[in-house]
This record gives structure tokens, C-alpha cells and sequence, in this order.
């Protein structure tokens, strides 16, 4: 499979997180007043200091939104790029925290490889072959604790990715390479052909387009041309937003997976 994140992609993408790391961090108002930050020069931690880091392998946060009794969802959240010695996981995960919240879900916030750009997702198939599985190792890790921890399985495992963090999510559900629920990608996505090897599991698939960033709309336009072609479940939602984490398309992915879940579930008692 071709790289879908070049280095140049690398460092664009990297330069973005700067926008998505402002989208997610406090309103201007509450921002109003505060002296401008300026980035640690030593490595900070992963999580931030209010939420909790899981005692598994890797370096992964938890951010519990609660849930109801008659549904517990965990979503797999992969980041978009995070520079070196910042707080900005710190923004994501914040602002998440507050999706999670309104949504009553659960979210798991894994640190990606870590690259001479920064923290990023591997962007190609050698990059793939030699952390992927490692990392998904370390996702099922910490889902079985949470498991274990409240002695309830989840009913439902979306992965979702922004920016960096989409790229490699579109490759994963291409190639159905996890047996979750359900994928969902904003602002960025890359069209591959389906593989022909077999696959764990064929999911539906959630494309957020940020119709007003230049550099990922006509990635995930383009992504989503190629989940139709392979005639895999998918809804594409556009919203006329730049380079960021929309709660609309937060919610719309969240919504449309569980339908398309459930939907699943009553063909399968069907049978």
C-alpha cells in the first residue's frame, strides 16, 4: 500500500495541530487576560494532570464521560500531531473530555510514535509493519482493563482518528484491520484500494470533511470515493469548518455508527 503521510504531510500536518490544539483549548473570552504560553522545553506528560493515565503498556488516557446503564460505548480516539515538550495532548484531551461528557461515552486517548516531527501515526506500510500491531496491542490492553475494572464488556468499539490521527484510521478501516464497531475520520482520510487478503472485519465508516481546509477536504472527499467503490457502509457529513474537531461531526459519527450497529445486530438475531 502507497504512503499516505510523507514526511512533507508529516509537517503540515504538524503546523495544523496548532489550529486543532486552539479549537479544542478554552474560548477566547476564558483565554481573555492570560499571558501567551510558551512551550515547556522538557517533555511534559502525556495526560493531562486531572485525568487519569491507565497502568497498561504505552502511554494512554482515559477520559470517562459516564454512560448509561443500558449502553456502555468506548471510543478509541487517535490524536492529531502533537509537537515535542507542549501541553497540547493536554488541549485534546480537554476538549474531548467535554464530547465525552455530552455524549455519555468513554474515551481511550493513546500517544502515538513518536517522530522526528513529533508525535504522529505512522504514514506508511513499513512504518505500519513495525509499530501497528504493537499499538493495537496496547488499545485492546486497555479496553479489557476498563472491562475488568466495572466487570461489564462494552457494547460497542469505535475508533476514531483526527488529522494525523485519520490518516491512519482510513487505513485501518480499508483494510479492515480491527474487530471494532465502527470507524470515523475528520479532517483527513486517504483513498486505497480494499485488500484483497482477508480481513478481521468489514465496519462502517464515518468521514468528516472540513470543507473549508484546503489542505484535508479533498483527502477525505477523496477517501470517501473509495470506501463507495469498495461498497463499504459509510456516511460522509460536511461541515463548512477549517482544520479542527467539530463537535457536529463528533456527534453525527457517534450517532451514525450506533445505528448502523444496531442495525447490524437485529439482521444478525434474524437469522
Amino acid at each position: 500500500m502507497p504512503s499516505f503521510a510523507s514526511r512533507g504531510r508529516r509537517s503540515s500536518l504538524l503546523v495544523a495541530a496548532v489550529v486543532s490544539a486552539a479549537l479544542l483549548a478554552p474560548s477566547t473570552s476564558e483565554a481573555k487576560g492570560r499571558k501567551k504560553a510558551t512551550p515547556p522545553a522538557a517533555p511534559q506528560p502525556w495526560c493531562a494532570p486531572e485525568i487519569e493515565k491507565l497502568p497498561v503498556p504505552g502511554e494512554i488516557c482515559y477520559l470517562d464521560g459516564g454512560r448509561k446503564e443500558s449502553r456502555r460505548t468506548l471510543v478509541i480516539f487517535l490524536h492529531g500531531a502533537v509537537a515535542k515538550n507542549t501541553t497540547w495532548s493536554w488541549n485534546h484531551e480537554r476538549g474531548l473530555l467535554r464530547l465525552a461528557k455530552g455524549n455519555q461515552v468513554e474515551i481511550i486517548f493513546p500517544r502515538s510514535p513518536e517522530y522526528e516531527v513529533g508525535y504522529v501515526w505512522p504514514g506508511s506500510s513499513k512504518a505500519q509493519e513495525e509499530v501497528e500491531q504493537k499499538l493495537i496491542d496496547e488499545w485492546m490492553a486497555a479496553k479489557k482493563l476498563l472491562e475488568q475494572r466495572d466487570g461489564r464488556p462494552f457494547d460497542e468499539v469505535f475508533v476514531m482518528g483526527f488529522s494525523s490521527g485519520a490518516y491512519f484510521v482510513s487505513s485501518l478501516a480499508m483494510r479492515g484491520r480491527l474487530d471494532v464497531d465502527g470507524y470515523a475520520a475528520f479532517a483527513g482520510g486517504a483513498p486505497a484500494a480494499a485488500p484483497p487478503r482477508p480481513i478481521v472485519r468489514r465496519s462502517p465508516v464515518f468521514v468528516g470533511v472540513c470543507a473549508n481546509d484546503a489542505t484535508s477536504a479533498s483527502h477525505s472527499r477523496a477517501f470517501a470515493g473509495a470506501l463507495a467503490a469498495a461498497g463499504i457502509p459509510r456516511a460522509v457529513n460536511e461541515q463548512r469548518v477549517g482544520h479542527g474537531l467539530s463537535h457536529v461531526h463528533f456527534n453525527s459519527a457517534l450517532a451514525y455508527l450506533r445505528r448502523a450497529n444496531d442495525k447490524a445486530s437485529k439482521r444478525l438475531a434474524k437469522r
